[in-house]
């Protein structure tokens, strides 16, 4: 597999942006029928200030496959120095797929089938496969 299979652009996801409104207006619903409209206002307001912290968070633009276990990967933000990870283990979920880090400090990163080309999610799955 050449060196140009082994970059991949992420792109946001809107897939994962859909299912995330989906279940956020679940709970809301749910909360309706179990809480007083104050405590319903309340945790509507602090639902909708967390998502949209995490929604403001850097997320990977860019990563590069380097070998079995070693990728480097760039941020949205652009002060954010580009960072090369250890990868513990890797699950294909056929609609995404989870990194994990051996380094315990970094999070998961789940990449959704919407955050690449179809050509470039392709070439990560056999990536997967391979690995």
């Amino acid at each position: 597999m050449s060196m140009a299979n082994r970059i991949f652009k992420l792109q946001y996801s809107r897939f994962s942006l859909v299912l995330q409104l989906f279940i956020f207006l679940v709970i809301l619903s749910l909360s309706y029928q179990l809480l007083s409209l104050a405590f319903w206002l309340l945790s509507f307001f602090i639902m909708a200030l967390a998502w949209f912290y995490f929604l403001k968070r850097p997320y990977i633009k860019h990563f590069e496959y380097l070998d079995q276990q070693d990728c480097s990967f760039r941020f949205s933000d652009p002060s954010l120095e580009t960072q090369r990870r250890k990868i513990s283990k890797i699950i294909d979920h056929q609609v995404y797929i989870t990194l994990y880090f051996s380094d315990a400090q970094y999070q998961p990163l789940t990449i959704w089938w919407d955050q690449l080309p179809l050509l470039q999610w392709k070439n990560l799955k056999l990536l997967v496969k391979l690995a």
